[in-house]
């Protein structure tokens, strides 16, 4: 079974210009292929329609429609033009609750369409511009005053709006303006200052008059960070306009009622063959109508796409359509899921070469190639190859999530197993077992890139891609305490023990680990002489002249063979129990020394005081203390 057996399939590859909704056909085609979701259908009839009529008293303001590159905006923007223009044309709507609500606003609007290019311009003289333009082609004859004979823009709009309804008595005016975001970026402080100055005055006339306003950007407006410098504008400003947000919700609607479009039949299909993985990952069978509604699209791709700080080039449904063109005449796998998550979003932008001027994109991409490279070529598992690549594709594309590119941020191993819906061939069908061989997959790639470029914080379990990771030093000393040999491991151990009994730096007999030790007898007032020993009694003829007693601290990991002989100035200490933190602890702690013993002189220093070579010897200090009081 392909997978165009289970999809009626209508891509959508072009992005839709406000401008050409101007014509009436392409307009049409508009209203009949816009799909409206209950929450988006809420917004319009409540917040945009609201606003826009003018029958009935209400504190109409200006409306902004928020919305990314590629997500419907200017689409929606296209969509109540139209309506507001033409009468007799809600019945095209899909949605029965806006077509009735879209008859209080149907043909009663004369409409101007614009964007906002790349323009020095002020946002008065663009506007006011476009506005004469258009009043001349419709027969009314109305000229702004310039910008510097004006104290109010607010008479001038009142002014136009009386000139307007002499030709037109019982319509309003609609200005639909795209792109204004961009526009704004460009400005400097003081222009940006006049600028806002204006749309809240724009905003402020749609009370008073049969004026509307309404402009699409692409972030929200008035929370923009970049925008703080003229914060007391943008609040005067907010008063004064309503925003409509196209969020995610109103995208994966647009994906399963459009693009992906499916019948009963086709549901059950899909139903059938998603339930057979329902045990290896979590809450599939909870959000399964979700997963059928957008098979073969992961509901992780939308949430993905929608934080990935590409933001130009965010066209999330011409992508995806893409997406569904390569799969249609495939087979759809029986073996595994075979959904599209957005891992497979990573190949846009490495053969995007527009990106590769934005440095923080260059340098993801380039430590990305490196690990796909290594992968490529030295990967050790090759039955996990796939699933490999699949994961660095995917850390390569969180990274552009998080604001930051060297932020501490990832993914855990589970949210990869559940969010990639990734597959391999397990003798158990378990999502712990699933688990457990990503964590596999993932060791040995950190393995194959000597551990560099990608780190794991202990602290969340999360993975990520670690661009400033070159010297990999805390997972060296990782790699090196996993090979240390029992020897050592009882070597590092005796050294530990040297600092927290005290012993003195030097020993008793040169080459032998036995120090003088003394203890105090308290009822006679006079101390005992006596040996300490780190090891065995096989060094006991070393110790000389003989003494009061014989304190042994045997190794714990590579003991030697002795005969007790049970003398009675002997006591011999054994540590019996050696729990996974202490064996942790001890191991990197070792594994650090070992590590700066054969490092380059210049790297020694760093190693020493790496957080986790100090940490983990402070671990072990307190286990030998624990020890002691045995």
């Amino acid at each position: 079974m392909k997978y165009s057996d289970l999809i009626h399939f209508e891509p959508i590859e072009s992005i839709v210009q406000l401008r050409e909704s101007n014509h009436k056909e392409y307009a049409f085609q508009l209203l009949d292929t816009y799909v409206i979701s209950e929450r988006m259908a809420e917004s319009i009839d409540e917040i945009i329609i609201e606003q826009l009529q003018y029958e009935h008293h209400a504190d109409n303001k200006g409306i902004l429609v928020v919305g990314n590159y590629g997500t419907g905006k200017s689409h929606l923007m296209s969509v109540i033009a139209t309506i507001a223009e033409q009468e007799g044309v809600s019945g095209r709507i899909t949605n029965e609750r806006v077509a009735a609500k879209g008859k209080e606003i149907e043909g009663k609007f004369q409409v101007i369409r614009t964007e906002i290019g790349a323009s020095i311009m002020s946002l008065r003289d663009i506007l006011c511009g476009y506005i004469e333009d258009h009043l001349a082609e419709i027969g009314v004859v109305y000229k702004f005053p310039p910008a510097n004979q004006v104290r109010n823009n607010k008479d001038s709009f009142i002014e136009m709006m009386a000139a307007f309804h002499e030709v037109y008595p019982d319509q309003g005016l609609l200005l639909v303006v795209d792109e204004l975001l961009d526009y704004l970026r460009a400005r400097k402080e003081q222009e940006i200052i006049l600028d806002l100055s204006f749309l809240r005055e724009v905003g402020e006339i749609c009370r008073t008059t049969r004026f509307r306003f309404i402009a699409g950007v692409q972030e929200m407006l008035f929370d923009n960070p970049k925008f703080q410098f003229v914060a007391g504008q943008l609040r005067r400003v907010r008063e004064r306009f309503e925003q409509v947000q196209i969020v995610r919700e109103d995208i994966a609607y647009v994906v399963s009622q459009r693009l992906l479009k499916k019948d009963d039949r086709q549901k059950a299909l899909i139903r059938e063959h998603l339930q057979k993985f329902s045990t290896l990952y979590e809450k599939l069978n909870e959000r399964l109508e979700e997963y059928v509604s957008l098979f073969p699209i992961h509901p992780a791709y939308l949430f993905t796409f929608e934080k990935v700080m590409v933001a130009e080039k965010r066209v999330i449904l011409k992508t995806i359509s893409y997406e569904m063109k390569k799969l249609l005449n495939q087979e759809v796998p029986t073996e595994q899921p075979g959904l599209i998550s957005f891992d497979s979003y990573w190949p846009y932008i490495e053969n995007d070469p527009s990106l590769k001027s934005n440095p923080d994109i260059r340098e993801v991409m380039a430590k990305s190639k490196i690990i796909q490279d290594r992968i490529q070529n030295a990967f050790t598992r090759p039955v996990y190859k796939p699933m490999a690549l699949r994961i660095v594709r995917a850390l390569s594309v969180h990274r552009l999530t998080t604001g930051d590119i060297n932020a501490k941020l990832g993914v855990t191993s589970e949210e990869l197993r559940d969010n990639l819906f990734l597959y391999v061939a397990l003798p158990e069908e378990d999502a712990t077992f699933l688990r457990t061989t990503i964590e596999t997959v993932l060791k040995e790639i950190l393995k194959t890139v000597s551990w560099q470029f990608i780190s794991f914080n202990e602290a969340n379990g999360q993975y990520y891609l670690d661009l400033g990771k070159v010297e990999a030093i805390d997972d060296l000393i990782e790699q090196k305490a996993g090979g240390l040999t029992p020897e050592q491991l009882d070597r590092y151990y005796f050294e530990a023990l040297t600092l927290v009994t005290d012993s003195a730096k030097n020993t008793y007999v040169t080459n032998y680990r036995i120090w003088q030790h003394e203890l105090p007898w308290w009822e006679c007032k006079v101390t005992r002489q006596g040996y300490l020993f780190f090891g065995a009694p096989n060094d006991r003829c070393t110790a000389q002249p003989p003494r009061d007693f014989y304190i042994y601290m045997l190794q714990p990991f590579d003991p030697p063979k002795f005969k007790n002989e049970e003398r009675a100035d002997e006591v011999f200490f054994k540590l019996k129990h050696k729990d996974e933190k202490f064996l942790r602890a001890l191991s990197l702690y070792a594994g650090a020394k070992e590590l700066s013993a054969t490092a380059a002189s210049g790297h020694q220093a760093f190693i020493r005081r790496t957080r986790r070579g100090q940490s983990k010897a402070a671990d072990q200090v307190a286990a030998g203390k624990s020890f002691r009081r045995l």
